[in-house]
């Protein structure tokens, strides 16, 4: 019964530190020129896409940054915010929505829509250097198995949150959703930001000590 309690506990501190509630309105922000089908699609293959990396952090994470690809949180973090800004600019100064009527537009398939989806909204949107981070401690302090069956629980939850993105749209209305969503990205551009202030610092610390 503890190490049942201890998965739940270990769960809510991940789901804490992904904060997929707040992910919502941002995913809808991202994903507002999808069809209903096509937003459903991804968001199940960003969960899954979630929770497989999480998964792999949780059981070989530490094996993998040091031994194989001899990187460390600070170089991820850089990286993930570059991801998160360069989106951010991309859906504030060039959306699809403000070019031309004339202006010809290509059309994306279902699978290309998706398959862009999943950078940056699995990673490092839902899954970022912070999370990744998390699930490394937690696997170091109740192990690599617990720390799997938590993440499991975590990403049930995100799904069901991502499976109520209609009736949320539906509340608020369109207009109140695109103007919430431009409002996101700059919320967006300053996590991103953030996250490449703090790997910069690490590295400036680390040269330092």
């Amino acid at each position: 019964m503890e190490y049942v309690i201890q998965i739940f506990i270990n769960a809510m501190t991940m789901i804490a530190i992904l904060n997929p509630f707040g992910n919502v309105p941002l995913f809808i922000g991202l994903t507002e020129d999808m069809g209903k089908i096509t937003r459903k699609k991804l968001f199940k293959v960003i969960v899954i896409t979630g929770f497989a990396i999480m998964a792999t952090f949780a059981l070989i994470g530490s094996f993998m940054m040091h031994s194989f690809f001899r990187v460390e949180m600070k170089e991820v973090k850089i990286a993930g915010g570059i991801i998160l800004v360069v989106v951010a600019l991309k859906n504030l100064l060039f959306n699809e929505k403000h070019k031309k009527k004339n202006e010809p537009q290509e059309e994306l398939t279902e699978e290309e829509e998706i398959k862009q989806g999943i950078i940056p909204m699995a990673f490092p949107m839902l899954v970022g250097p912070g999370s990744l981070a998390g699930v490394l401690l937690i696997s170091q302090e109740a192990g690599g198995i617990s720390s799997v069956l938590s993440c499991v629980v975590v990403f049930v939850i995100t799904h069901l949150m991502f499976s109520v993105t209609d009736i949320i749209e539906k509340i608020f209305g369109e207009l109140v959703l695109f103007v919430l969503s431009r409002v996101m990205q700059l919320f967006i551009m300053a996590v991103g930001i953030k996250t490449i202030i703090s790997g910069v610092t690490m590295v400036v610390q680390g040269i330092g000590g």
